[in-house]
């Protein structure tokens, strides 16, 4: 054995400490807290749409609004992954900007959404390409902490400035309709 006769004598109390320490963890935070938390949003439980909003000379706005299609309760935080891509479903530049807004833990019951505003320019940047050469037709949406996305109809032309797209965290609600 590797430890002494006298350790192994100094290790039990604080063996039993630990012990006893885990066990009044164990019975505090109780088994029912972790059953009755519910999931993560995922792919499977969220259906997308975009919403295209009141725009200014130059800029536009929009939300991404995920909602919960399941008939279960689901959770969700955070920032939402987008990539424009053309009619061949190929990517079309994208550079995804997070606000410094706080990301709160969201709970969506069945039916509920939770959304994210999006805002980007029409003025194109020196050298950058032409609308031709860009044309996005489709969004796809990666929910947090995900690696599975969802794709949506991009009916809200180009993203300029080299595919900028400012997002805010997600908020429950649908977010604004103008």
């Amino acid at each position: 054995m590797f430890f002494g006769k006298r350790t192994r004598n100094l290790l039990t109390p604080v063996t039993l400490s630990a012990l006893s320490a885990v066990a009044l963890i164990g019975i505090t935070a109780g088994p029912s807290q972790a059953a009755t938390r519910p999931g993560w949003a995922d792919t499977s439980s969220l259906s997308v749409r975009v919403h295209g909003l009141d725009s200014g000379v130059g800029q536009r706005y929009a939300t991404v609004v995920l909602t919960n299609k399941t008939h279960k309760t689901v959770r969700t935080q955070g920032y939402v992954g987008l990539q424009l891509l053309n009619s061949r479903g190929k990517d079309v530049p994208t550079l995804v900007v997070r606000d410094r807004g706080r990301a709160e833990l969201i709970t969506l019951k069945p039916g509920q959404s939770a959304y994210t505003r999006l805002h980007w320019g029409d003025v194109p940047a020196v050298g950058e390409p032409t609308k031709a050469e860009k044309d996005p037709t489709r969004l796809e949406v990666t929910p947090p902490d995900s690696f599975h996305h969802l794709t949506t109809p991009w009916k809200l032309g180009d993203v300029l400035q080299k595919g900028r797209i400012d997002i805010t965290p997600l908020v429950k609600g649908t977010g604004p309709t103008l």
